[in-house]
């Protein structure tokens, strides 16, 4: 009867031990064809995630924005806010951006959230867009800004 009742005990014991133990949250990165996103449990992450040193910002659909700002905040091609690029590139070009240059597919466009693409990324006072080749948004279904081609 002892040894049954010190077997209860450190059954008791055992069971209180586990269900103090924080199960760890598994969370991770994963890829596909369209981007990246990042796992959190049976989820994705939404908004706005600090992750391993780095600010990341993912889109309502899980998937990771880049090349791209986020109102104020500059997100660079892995994704990780930075400070804004300089903007000595983009001034250099800026007239023959404004030329339809359509047939060019590696011509970088700015695609806005309702799946128009612009020749400027602040074209019309956008905020909200994704960096992309031409051939990207053409793929995707994105259409042209009739005010910019």
């Amino acid at each position: 009867m002892k040894n049954f009742k010190r077997l209860i005990a450190s059954f008791v014991t055992l069971i209180t031990i586990l269900a103090a133990t924080p199960l760890a949250a598994h969370a991770e990165w994963k890829n596909n064809s369209t981007g990246w996103w990042y796992t959190e449990g049976n989820s994705w992450a939404t908004g706005w995630r600090y992750i391993d040193g780095n600010w990341y910002y993912f889109y309502s659909n899980g998937y990771m924005a880049k090349n791209c700002y986020i109102g104020d905040y500059y997100l660079r091609g892995d994704g990780a806010w930075t400070t804004p690029p300089s903007d000595s590139s983009s001034s250099s070009g800026s007239t023959a951006s404004n030329t339809n240059t359509s047939n060019d597919q590696s011509q970088t466009v700015y695609v806005s959230k309702n799946g128009i693409y612009h020749s400027s990324p602040n074209a019309h006072g956008m905020k909200y867009y994704t960096t992309m080749s031409l051939a990207d948004a053409q793929k995707a279904g994105d259409r042209a800004c009739e005010k910019c081609y």
